[in-house]
């Protein structure tokens, strides 16, 4: 399998896909998954079909700590996914004249903070129930007992609907250190947001409320009636709106 080096010990595992119908693709598609998630997920296995089926190319990895990717989810933290995206995104850019991103969950706050620190490296992001306030989110979810024991063992194991994950200390304390105010200040990249009504793990609130403050342009959002935070059976109209926000940003550049 491909791998990106990071450093002597360690690597990301990636797979990139590229149509048979166009030799020199100018955009690729780059999917970055959620927490204790991995780069062959549902969602992200039909999207890279249908962007290749459309010409473009499609790139997926795992986030170190993640499938095949080294590193463990203990040392999981916010800045660490952002150092691999901003790796892939550097080598993709080597090779390819325009990036797009799709960030899932936390896929969608690293994907959202890659572009406020480095908005040159991606074209638009589209950001499916990004996890914005994944610190207020994390609290939320272990309670003061759950921090304290976190604090005192220095790793906690945690359990909801959708996933079973052994997590460290550093992940609460970076994910303090990205708070939704600083990423308002700073964020401009032309933005799909796509959201359900029913999602209990990031709520809609955020995504609301980001569109609301956010000076950003574009920047839209599309709401799914009674969509679970996965959003997998609505992946033909997220993938839809996706296609749909993209064509009318390349017209805006077109005018531009």
């Amino acid at each position: 399998m491909p791998r990106l080096p990071l450093s002597p010990a360690h690597h990301l595992d990636y797979t990139l896909l590229t149509p048979h119908t166009c030799e020199n693709p100018e955009t690729v598609v780059i999917y970055v998954h959620g927490f204790a998630s991995h780069q062959r997920g549902e969602k992200a296995v039909y999207f890279g079909e249908r962007f290749v089926a459309q010409g473009v190319a499609y790139l997926t990895f795992d986030l170190r700590g993640h499938g095949a990717s080294s590193g463990t989810m203990q040392d999981l933290t916010v800045s660490r996914a952002i150092e691999d995206l901003e790796t892939v995104l550097d080598w993709a850019r080597a090779r390819f004249a325009r990036c797009v991103v799709i960030g899932s969950s936390l896929g969608g706050q690293v994907a959202a903070w890659t572009a406020a620190r480095r908005p040159d490296l991606i074209a638009a992001n589209l950001l499916i129930a990004p996890a914005f306030g994944f610190y207020e989110n994390r609290v939320r979810d272990l309670g003061e007992a759950g921090l304290a024991r976190l604090r005192d063992a220095g790793s906690l194991t945690i359990r909801n609907e959708w996933v079973t994950a052994t997590i460290g200390c550093g992940l609460v304390d970076d994910a303090a250190r990205y708070p939704v105010e600083t990423l308002l200040a700073a964020y401009q990249t032309p933005t799909l947001i796509l959201h359900g009504t029913a999602d209990t793990s990031v709520p809609i609130e955020g995504s609301v409320d980001f569109v609301r403050r956010s000076t950003a342009r574009p920047l839209e959002l599309v709401v799914y009636a009674g969509g679970d935070h996965r959003l997998t059976a609505q992946k033909p109209a997220l993938f839809d709106a996706m296609t749909a926000f993209l064509e009318r940003l390349r017209g805006e550049e077109g005018a531009a």
